[in-house]
């Protein structure tokens, strides 16, 4: 009776351990993830930013980026950090302190909150509106659509409408069929970018 129980106590205790492995390793991968985001992230209005110059406890400040992407930091004032990644706003503020207030500071730029990004499906789907995702997340078409409830009944699901705006202003159209990026395994989903507008038509059958 005493081998039966211990072997059932080693049993448990394997399988514990094993799970703990398994949630150390995606918790490893998920701030991996988020360490890899971070690096490539460039700032954008409501991210929610902490801002810490070392030795300097009266200049660390939370902030929010505005919506004209800047943000207001004690002695220097408003600067605009929008469209910059973290290692450019760190060295942009360093600069500044360093120029008429600091000798040689420390500056770290951590974000607290992401501003979410998002994209609009309109038209032939359950729920119109935006669908919003992090910036880790990669969204595709066919996710956008689901999360936007599905297509209707009547939904032309064999040309889908995406526009998007590019940096130089202009408007790009792209035009996707969703029945085979359902059906087919060898079409790849189509990628979407934060703004991007889907339009599901009606069938004209």
């Amino acid at each position: 009776m005493m081998k039966y129980i211990s072997i059932c106590t080693a049993a448990v205790a394997a399988a514990f351990f094993a799970c703990v492995q398994t949630v150390n390793a995606q918790t490893a991968l998920s701030t991996q993830q988020s360490l890899k985001v971070s690096f490539k992230y460039k700032l954008r209005p409501l991210d929610l930013l902490e801002i810490r110059v070392f030795q300097e406890p009266d200049l660390q400040k939370t902030v929010r980026v505005a919506a004209d992407g800047t943000i207001d930091l004690p002695l220097i004032g408003r600067l605009e950090v929008k469209g910059l990644t973290i290692q450019e706003s760190q060295e942009k503020i360093r600069a500044l302190y360093d120029k008429d207030y600091i000798v040689n500071p420390q500056v770290s730029v951590f974000i607290l909150e992401y501003s979410p990004q998002r994209v609009h499906v309109i038209g032939q789907v359950n729920r119109n509106g935006e669908v919003r995702f992090p910036p880790e997340e990669r969204m595709t078409l066919s996710k956008a659509i689901a999360d936007a409830g599905g297509p209707t009944r009547i939904a032309n699901k064999s040309s889908i409408i995406i526009k998007r705006r590019m940096p130089d202003g202009t408007t790009a159209t792209f035009e996707q069929n969703l029945n085979k990026i359902l059906s087919d395994e060898n079409t790849v989903d189509f990628p979407l970018e934060d703004g991007d507008t889907i339009e599901v038509k009606e069938s004209i059958f």
